[in-house]
C-alpha cells in the first residue's frame, strides 16, 4: 500500500470483505436519495479500496462522498459477510482528519466537550440566540445558499429550554424507600435539550424503587468520534471511565439511545495492551439502555391506562448496533389503553445522524419526509423513540411536513402512565 494512512490499513481486511454483491444499495437511505454508488457501501469500500492500492489518489472527492455516510449501518444489516462499514468509513475521516482539522472544531471537541461549565455556557448562549436574535439571523443566512447549507433551519431544530437537567436534579428531593441503586448517566442533549427528560427518567426509576446517583460525566465522545477525532473520544472516554468507577459497581443506565450504544463500544477505543481497555470493559459491562432495564423491573406494574394511538421509531444506534428492538416496544405494549401500531421501516435512519441534517441538508431533508410519509399512514398520533437526536429531527418533521404527530421519549410516554397511577393512588387515600 503506498500512501496510505494507517487507519485506512488496518481496515484493509474489512474493505476485502466485500463480494460486490449490492444488497446494500437496497436499504441505504442515501443511496435511495442520491441514485450514486459513490452513496452506498459498496461505492465506499470501492473507493477505499482502490485508494489503498494507490490506482486513485486519496483526495477530497472521496472525503466528501465518506462524510454523506449516515453511519447508519443499515448496510451491515444487508450485507451477506455483515461488513461494518462504518468502522472503515470511520477510519478514513479520521485519517482526513488528522491532517486537516477546523481550530474550532478542534476546540469544540478537545476543550468545550469535556468542559461542562463551558460547554453550559454555550448551550445558554444558543439557547439564548434562540429567543432573541438567531431567528433574524438564519433570515440572513437563506439569502446566502453558499453558505447556509441548512444551518438556517436550526432554531426550528433546536430545543432552547430556560433550565438544564443538572439544575432541575439540584432542587429534587430523592424519594425514600429505595431497594436497590442505579447511576444515571446524563447525556448532553438530555441536560440541555430536554430536561423534562430526564427529569421523567429519574421519576420512573424511583418508582421502580432504586436510588439515584448521578454520574459526574462529561459528553460519552460520539460527536468527535462520527467525524473522525479519535483521540478527542478517547479523552472524553478517559473521563467518563474514571467517573463511572467513582461511583462504584452499580448498573449504569441513561435514557439517551446514542449513549448508551457508545458507551458500550468503549473498550473499542482502546489497544488491547492499553491499561485502560480493562476499565473500559468494566464500564461497559455495566452500562444497560433504559428501556432494557425497566423491562427487566417492576415498574409496570405502577402504571394506569393511558388512552393513545402510539408509534415507534427505531434509533439506528439502538436497533442496529447493539440489536434493542423488542424491549421498548414490549414496554408501551405493557401500558394498557394504548393502541400500538407498527412504524413501517421503523428502523430506516430519520436522516438526523447528530448534525447531518445541517451538514448535509437537502439529503437530510429527502430521508426525514420518507419517514414522516410513514408516521402519517399509522394514524398514530404519538411517536415514541429513546434518542434525543431523533426526537429533534422528528419533531422538526412534524411541523415542516405537517404531519399532526406529538414526538416524545420513551420515559415521557410512561411518566405519562405514571402520572395516572399516582393520581389514582391520590383518589384513594381520599
Amino acid at each position: 500500500m503506498r500512501n496510505v494512512p494507517p487507519l485506512v490499513a488496518r481496515v484493509a481486511d474489512e474493505l476485502d470483505k466485500c463480494n460486490r454483491c449490492g444488497f446494500c444499495q437496497t436499504r441505504c437511505p442515501v443511496y435511495r436519495v442520491t441514485g450514486r454508488e459513490s452513496s452506498v457501501a459498496r461505492g465506499h469500500l470501492a473507493r477505499m479500496r482502490a485508494a489503498a492500492s494507490g490506482e486513485i489518489e486519496f483526495d477530497d472527492e472521496i472525503r466528501d462522498s465518506l462524510f454523506e455516510c449516515l453511519m447508519c449501518r443499515a448496510c451491515t444489516a444487508e450485507c451477506p459477510p455483515a461488513i461494518k462499514t462504518d468502522r472503515a468509513v470511520f477510519a478514513a475521516r479520521a485519517s482526513y482528519l488528522a491532517q486537516r482539522q477546523s481550530p474550532l472544531q478542534r476546540a469544540i471537541f478537545r476543550t468545550v466537550l469535556g468542559n461542562p461549565p463551558l460547554l453550559r455556557a454555550g448551550a445558554r448562549l444558543l439557547g439564548w440566540l434562540k429567543r432573541t436574535g438567531l431567528t433574524t439571523f438564519s433570515k440572513l443566512l437563506r439569502l446566502l445558499p453558499w453558505l447556509d447549507r441548512g444551518y438556517s433551519e436550526a432554531p426550528a431544530w433546536m430545543p432552547a429550554p430556560s433550565t438544564f437537567l443538572r439544575q432541575r436534579i439540584a432542587r429534587r428531593t430523592p424519594a425514600g424507600g429505595a431497594s436497590g441503586k442505579v447511576t444515571y448517566f446524563v447525556g448532553c442533549a438530555i441536560d440541555y435539550a430536554f430536561p423534562d427528560v430526564g427529569e421523567s427518567t429519574l421519576d420512573l426509576l424511583e418508582a421502580a424503587g432504586y436510588e439515584v446517583s448521578v454520574a459526574s460525566n462529561v459528553c460519552c465522545g460520539l460527536p468527535p468520534y462520527s467525524y473522525g477525532d479519535l483521540e478527542s473520544a478517547r479523552a472524553l472516554a478517559r473521563k467518563n471511565i474514571e467517573a463511572l468507577q467513582a461511583a462504584g459497581h452499580e448498573i449504569v443506565v441513561t435514557d439517551c439511545a446514542s449513549c448508551s450504544s457508545f458507551l458500550r463500544d468503549y473498550p473499542d477505543l482502546f489497544e488491547k495492551d492499553d491499561p485502560m481497555r480493562a476499565a473500559a470493559e468494566d464500564a461497559a459491562g455495566r452500562v444497560k439502555e433504559l428501556s432494557q432495564f425497566f423491562a427487566e423491573s417492576a415498574l409496570s406494574d405502577r402504571l394506569q391506562p393511558v388512552v393513545a394511538v402510539v408509534t415507534y421509531h427505531d434509533p439506528c444506534h439502538l436497533s442496529r448496533y447493539h440489536g434493542i428492538t423488542r424491549e421498548p416496544r414490549e414496554l408501551l405494549r405493557s401500558v394498557l389503553g394504548i393502541e400500538y401500531r407498527e412504524l413501517p421501516e421503523a428502523d430506516w435512519c430519520c436522516g438526523g445522524a447528530g448534525s447531518y441534517s445541517m451538514s448535509h441538508h437537502e439529503i437530510s431533508m429527502q430521508i426525514l419526509e420518507r419517514k414522516m410519509s410513514n408516521i402519517r399512514a399509522t394514524g398514530a398520533r404519538i411517536v415514541v423513540t429513546p434518542c434525543p437526536a431523533c426526537i429533534m429531527q422528528l419533531r422538526y418533521g412534524a411541523e415542516k411536513f405537517g404531519v399532526p404527530v406529538e414526538v416524545i421519549h420513551l420515559t415521557e410516554m410512561l411518566r405519562r402512565a405514571l402520572s395516572q397511577a399516582a393520581a389514582a393512588a391520590g383518589e384513594a387515600a381520599r
